[in-house]
């Protein structure tokens, strides 16, 4: 009979509860920025009499385990000007990138002034479940070989926004 009486007491007092907001991003999240529009200052190289333009963007998302398990892909909005079509390219192509913890640092003989910057922070490994209930691991080297389209809709990182893509099985 106590059984029974237990039986039911728990069953009537067990209820599923409301869904809670969710919690911070965790330390293996892929995280990304906004869109920053570039403000490049330019300088002449003492040297070679070269312009050099620059330009340091804050990124707290970029830890010293990030940099040394993970890693950062920069990307760039550039248009065609003939056709005014635009394109997402990884922007390694375009400037030298340098990450160190906390920042980025931007340098470029062109300026890219008024273009749009975006960086995604990836930890070392992400694993990601496919549609069809597989999953597969990718390296972080493996994730920035890939080209803005697929990275993103793999990560499904908004188009525009900045956060974490923590709902994923991250792990190191």
């Amino acid at each position: 009979m106590a059984v029974v009486t237990t039986s039911v007491f728990m069953t009537m007092s067990c209820k599923k509860g409301d869904t809670g907001p969710a919690g911070p991003a965790g330390p293996d999240s892929v995280m990304y920025s906004n869109w920053i529009t570039l403000s490049m200052t330019g300088a002449k190289d003492q040297t070679s009499g070269d312009s050099v333009y620059y330009q340091s963007i804050t990124a707290k998302a970029i830890t010293a385990d990030i940099l040394n398990k993970g890693s950062v892909i920069g990307y760039l909005l550039v248009s065609d000007p003939l056709s005014n079509d635009s394109s997402i390219i990884n922007a390694s192509l375009a400037l030298e990138e340098h990450f160190v913890v906390g920042s980025i640092s931007l340098l470029s003989p062109t300026t890219y002034t008024g273009f749009l910057y975006r960086y995604v922070v990836v930890p070392s490994k992400v694993a990601v479940t496919g549609s069809n209930g597989s999953v597969k691991t990718y390296t972080s080297k493996e994730m920035s070989q890939m080209d803005y389209s697929t990275l993103t809709g793999l990560l499904k990182v908004p188009s525009q926004g900045s956060g974490s893509a923590a709902a994923m099985n991250l792990s190191n």
